[in-house]
């Protein structure tokens, strides 16, 4: 019976899936979405920062104090790897079509501090013990092993991660995907988020159906 509802899931899954493919409009690949549809067309009225909730105000990911970048979820890095290609240059060369689809898919991809950003880098998200903020006003941490960011940002990276594993394949280790169910629990969908993931859909066709439904988590 336990095979039989993981099947019932995963043909789910591949249908939400299957069913935003064909529906992708022309947008070609990750430097497109950055240089100018993820500010201008994702956030024509600006938003908020994932790690530290730091606003900014115009399409172009900038205000008078922060200035702000777009951070792969899932990293780049990591993708790179499971593709066994040694940088973004060797794959788009070799027109590997599953990078470019992964690489520019609007549901990995979240404005964040430069800062933040740079802290990051490639690094696992985890709980770390106690509370030493890295940066004043910005509850964000690291430790030799992971950063643990701020309780609200949890279910967003939680459910862009999930995203990536069940659509692209991409490796989790079983302690991460318990985690990310904890967390998808303890921070469900916003308005916010959910606002996101209807105009994602309109740019470019793909929806995550984690954030439609945040109960599917449970069957990963």
């Amino acid at each position: 019976m336990k095979h039989i509802s993981r099947l019932i899931f995963f043909l789910s899954i591949s249908l939400v899936f299957n069913i935003s493919y064909s529906e992708v409009p022309s947008i070609n690949n990750y430097d497109e979405i950055s240089e100018n549809i993820f500010w201008n067309d994702l956030y024509p009225g600006g938003g908020w920062s994932l790690y530290c909730g730091y606003r900014f105000d115009n399409s172009f990911g900038v205000n008078e104090d922060y200035l702000f970048v777009i951070e792969h979820i899932y990293p780049v890095s990591r993708m790179l790897g499971f593709l066994n290609c040694e940088s973004r240059r060797q794959c788009r060369l070799k027109k590997n079509s599953k990078f470019i689809r992964m690489e520019a898919d609007m549901q990995n991809l979240y404005p964040v501090w430069q800062d933040a950003n740079v802290a990051r880098r490639n690094m696992t998200y985890g709980i770390i013990e106690g509370e030493d903020w890295r940066f004043e006003n910005c509850d964000f941490e690291r430790s030799l092993k992971f950063i643990e960011p701020r309780p609200l940002a949890r279910g967003n990276i939680s459910r862009s991660l999930l995203y990536m594993h069940t659509k692209y394949g991409l490796p989790l280790e079983k302690s991460m995907i318990d985690q990310l169910k904890r967390w998808n629990k303890e921070d469900l969908p916003s308005k916010q988020e959910k606002s996101r993931n209807n105009r994602i859909e309109e740019i470019q066709g793909v929806r995550n159906p984690y954030v439609d439904d945040p109960t599917l988590v449970d069957s990963i």
